[in-house]
């Protein structure tokens, strides 16, 4: 019977882990050593759901087990290299992470020719200040596909260990819509990212704190120097899609804080490298100027001394 590996403690992971409780889906959880784990997740309909405890060690997975990172970009290296050796049998790797540069860590570490999936979801969980339970804030859904290969897109979703391991993961947590090109998917999400994530930070307010006025002229200029940088890597955005993506995040999740607010307020290491840093690291290669992705960087790394 395929199984649900989920590395980490987070909110998501226990998202994942809930839906599979409640579908019949074999799983089993990794969290860090000394992490506290979220023991129930509250589920949309009021319904909580209590996870099974904790796997000790890891073991050799099977081919059709499934290795779920929804993880930072930042602890990407350090869990793969701990789980190289048990991956002999080459099982399906998803990764489901803000921002991007996650696949080109994995396969620095797995090889080129490992089977990795990337993932994008807009299901919301948030995991309480006790650590031991999770709650689901938003049902959303979930992108699933093949990362590019230089300039080639790998887009044969008809691959068997493609389609099972997208079928396992939409039984555990639906939707998941298995996509031709995740890429274009990863990069909307990244703009988004790219605007509330630090502004909420820098500015200590919710997500809806970005609809302000006084945020219009840095908001265009995000998503200008973004569209510009995008299009240099084949990707073609107009700055007025990628700022009516975010205005509509923003409305709609306008009560939630992001990921890096919370990182900031609770002294966490944040994705800045992996958001804004990678604009600007794509930008350098190319020699085009993003002045305003600079500055985001280098004012929220000044947050955490």
């Amino acid at each position: 019977m395929a199984k649900l590996h989920i590395v980490g403690a987070g909110a998501i992971g226990s998202l994942i882990a809930a839906g599979a409780e409640k579908h019949g889906v074999a799983y089993a959880r990794y969290p860090k050593p000394h992490s506290t784990i979220p023991e129930t997740v509250k589920w949309n309909d009021s319904d909580i759901v209590s996870l099974s405890a904790p796997a000790s060690t890891p073991s050799c997975l099977c081919q059709d087990d499934v290795l779920v990172l929804p993880l930072k970009v930042y602890q990407l290296k350090h869990a793969l290299l701990a789980w190289s050796s048990y991956l002999e049998n080459r099982p399906p790797l998803v990764l489901l992470h803000n921002g991007l540069g996650g696949d080109e860590i994995a396969t620095s570490v797995l090889g080129e020719n490992y089977p990795i999936l990337l993932a994008t979801t807009s299901h919301g969980a948030l995991k309480e200040p006790d650590g031991k339970t999770a709650t689901y804030t938003g049902l959303g859904k979930t992108q699933i596909g093949l990362p590019r290969r230089g300039d080639m897109a790998r887009n044969d979703k008809h691959l068997p260990w493609v389609q099972e391991a997208s079928a396992l993961l939409n039984t555990a947590l639906p939707p998941v819509d298995l996509v031709d090109d995740i890429t274009r998917a990863l990069w909307q999400k990244l703009a988004i990212n790219c605007v509330i994530n630090p502004l909420t930070a820098l500015n200590n307010m919710r997500n809806g704190g970005v609809l302000l006025k006084e945020y219009d002229e840095i908001r265009h200029a995000l998503c200008r120097e973004f569209a510009i940088v995008a299009e240099q890597y084949g990707l073609v955005f107009s700055v007025q899609e990628l700022e009516k993506n975010v205005l509509s995040v923003a409305s709609l999740t306008a009560q939630n804080y992001s990921s890096m607010h919370q990182d900031i307020a609770m002294d966490r290491h944040t994705e800045i490298d992996a958001i804004n840093g990678y604009i600007v690291s794509l930008a350098n290669k190319k020699g085009i100027s993003v002045p305003t992705h600079a500055l985001m960087v280098d004012r929220v790394k000044g947050l955490v001394l």
